[in-house]
C-alpha cells in the first residue's frame, strides 16, 4: 500500500493533481469553467487584477505552470499521453506597462483560492494565459459554487479596465497585418498594438498659435474635460468633435501634442495610418478607458468621398460609432486633415458628428515674427534685420520656417573656420537659404515644401 504523503507528493507533480491537493480534495467534476477572452495587450492588466482579487480575497496559493489545455480539459478530460500535465515553469515575456518601461510576467499561472464568502470558505482556482498562436489574453475562473466562478471573472476584468495601465497615458495605435504560409494557413493573425507614446508636454510659452484658434481649442477640448463634472451637472454633453483642417505643416499635429500635455487625467489616443481602419477596436478601447480623447490624423486618407473611397465599409463604421457614443460617455475626438475637400460629405457636412472646425492656415506676420525669434533663440541673431526676413517669409506655413531657420543655420557654418568658433547669421544667409530652398519648387509644386504663394 501507497503511504498517503507519497501518494500526494505524487500528484503535486502534476497541475491537475496540484489542483486536487490545494482546492478540489480529488474530487473536480462539480468545478464550473468560465473563461473570456480578450485582446492581446489586456493581458497584463488581466494578470495584475486577478492577483489582486485573489491576494484581497483569501488565502491564495500561486503556480507558474505552461500547459496547452484549457482549464475545463485540465478539469474534466481525460488525460492524453502525448499531452503532459506536469508542472514546469512558465517562460517569463516582457511586457510595456509605461513609456520605456517593461516588466516579465508569466504567460500561464493559476491561482488556488480559499475565498470567504458570507457563511464559508469557497473554493476557487483563477488562472491567466497568453495564448500567442491566437494572439489572446484569456482568464479562466472554475468554483464548485453556483455563480461563484463567474462572479470572479466579471470583478477581476471590472478591476483590469479600473486599474489598467493603459489609463490616463498617451497611447499609439499601430496595426500589423498578418502572415499566411504557402497553403493559406493563418501563421501570424492580424494585430491592434497598443503603445505607450512618449512626450514632451507642449506648455504655453512652447506654442505660437493665433489667439482666436488657441481659445477655441481650450473650450471644445481642454474646459470639455477638465470641467467635465461641473458641465454634466448643467446637462452639458461632454462627447465632441473637432475638425483641424489645413495646408500640411501649419501645426495641427503640434497642436494634438500641445493638447494631450494638458489632458494628464485623461487617456489620449493617437492613430494614424492604416490603424485608422480598425474602427471598432479603436472606440472600444476609448470606451474602456473613459474619460478618453482621441485623435485620428489624416483622416481623408481613408474616410474619402465615397466616390473614390475604397474602404467604404469602414466609412460606414466610423459613422455608426460616432452616432452611436452616448452624451454621457467621455469620449472625444479630435479628426485632422490636410485636404478637407476629400473628406465623405457624412462627415464633414453633417451636425452633430462635428461640433467644431478649426483652420490651421500658413501664419500671419506677427506669428511668423515670433515664430522666427523661438527658433532663432539659441542662436547669434543680433545682427538679424528681423522683420526683413518676416517680410521675405509671407506664406510660408511653420514647417517651412523652421527648415529655413535651419537651412540658413547650415549655410552660416560654412564659414566657421574652427568648431569653437560663434556662429553668426547674417539677412544674406536667409536669403541664399530662401533661394535655394524655393529652387524648382514655384507655384503649385512650393506647397510641398510648405510655402503657399
Amino acid at each position: 500500500m501507497v503511504p498517503l504523503f507519497a501518494f500526494n507528493r505524487f500528484l503535486a507533480k502534476d497541475i491537475d493533481g496540484r489542483i486536487f491537493l490545494e482546492v478540489a480534495a480529488r474530487r473536480a467534476d462539480h468545478f464550473q469553467v468560465h473563461a473570456k477572452e480578450l485582446p492581446h495587450y489586456r493581458f497584463v492588466d488581466l494578470y495584475q487584477a486577478a492577483e489582486y482579487f485573489c491576494q484581497s480575497h483569501g488565502e491564495a496559493t500561486k503556480v507558474e505552470s505552461e500547459h496547452g489545455e484549457d482549464l475545463n480539459s485540465i478539469l474534466h478530460g481525460k488525460k492524453q499521453r502525448w499531452v503532459s500535465r506536469r508542472i514546469k515553469r512558465s517562460k517569463n515575456a516582457a511586457w510595456p506597462v509605461g513609456p520605456n518601461q517593461e516588466m516579465y510576467f508569466p504567460v500561464d499561472n493559476f491561482w488556488l483560492c480559499r475565498v470567504p464568502p458570507v457563511m464559508q470558505r469557497c473554493r476557487l482556482i483563477v488562472r491567466v494565459r497568453y495564448d500567442a498562436l491566437r494572439e489572446k489574453a484569456i482568464l479562466e475562473a472554475a468554483s464548485p459554487e453556483p455563480g461563484a466562478s463567474e462572479a470572479c471573472v466579471a470583478a477581476i476584468i471590472e478591476r483590469s479596465t479600473e486599474a489598467s495601465v493603459y489609463r490616463n497615458k498617451v497611447l499609439e495605435l499601430a496595426f500589423e497585418s498578418g502572415a499566411k504560409d504557402e497553403y493559406g494557413d493563418i501563421e501570424r493573425p492580424d494585430r491592434l498594438r497598443v503603445l505607450f507614446k512618449s512626450h514632451e508636454p507642449v506648455e504655453d510659452d512652447d506654442i505660437v498659435i493665433d489667439g482666436e484658434v488657441r481659445q477655441t481649442l481650450w473650450r471644445n477640448i481642454v474646459d470639455l474635460h477638465v470641467r467635465r463634472e461641473v458641465l454634466k451637472a448643467h446637462h452639458v454633453p461632454v462627447r465632441r468633435g473637432v475638425l483641424l483642417y489645413g495646408p500640411p505643416g501649419t501645426g495641427k499635429t503640434f497642436a494634438c501634442r500641445y493638447l494631450c500635455g494638458k489632458l494628464p487625467n485623461t487617456t489620449r489616443i493617437i492613430v494614424t495610418g492604416t490603424a485608422l481602419l480598425q474602427v471598432s477596436s479603436i472606440f472600444n478601447l476609448a470606451r474602456m478607458l473613459q474619460p478618453s480623447l482621441v485623435f485620428l490624423e489624416d483622416v481623408d486618407l481613408v474616410f474619402a468621398s465615397r466616390e473614390v473611397n475604397m474602404y467604404s465599409s469602414v466609412l460606414g463604421e466610423l459613422l455608426d460609432q460616432m452616432d452611436g457614443l452616448r452624451p454621457y460617455e467621455d469620449v472625444g475626438f479630435v479628426l485632422t486633415t490636410n485636404a478637407i475637400e476629400r473628406m465623405e460629405a457624412a462627415i464633414k457636412d453633417r451636425p452633430g458628428r462635428i461640433s467644431q472646425c478649426i483652420y490651421f492656415g500658413p501664419p500671419r506676420a506677427e506669428l511668423r515674427k515670433r515664430y522666427l525669434m523661438r527658433y532663432l533663440q539659441q542662436y547669434a541673431h543680433f545682427k538679424l534685420d528681423v522683420d526683413e526676413l518676416v517680410a521675405l517669409s509671407k506664406g510660408a506655413t511653420q514647417a517651412f520656417l523652421k527648415e529655413w531657420v535651419h537651412r540658413s543655420v547650415q549655410i552660416a557654418s560654412e564659414r566657421l573656420e574652427t568648431e569653437r568658433e560663434e556662429l553668426q547669421l547674417t539677412n544674406e544667409d536667409f536669403r541664399e537659404a530662401i533661394r535655394e530652398i524655393k529652387r524648382f519648387s514655384e507655384g503649385s509644386t512650393g506647397r510641398i515644401i510648405g510655402f503657399h504663394e
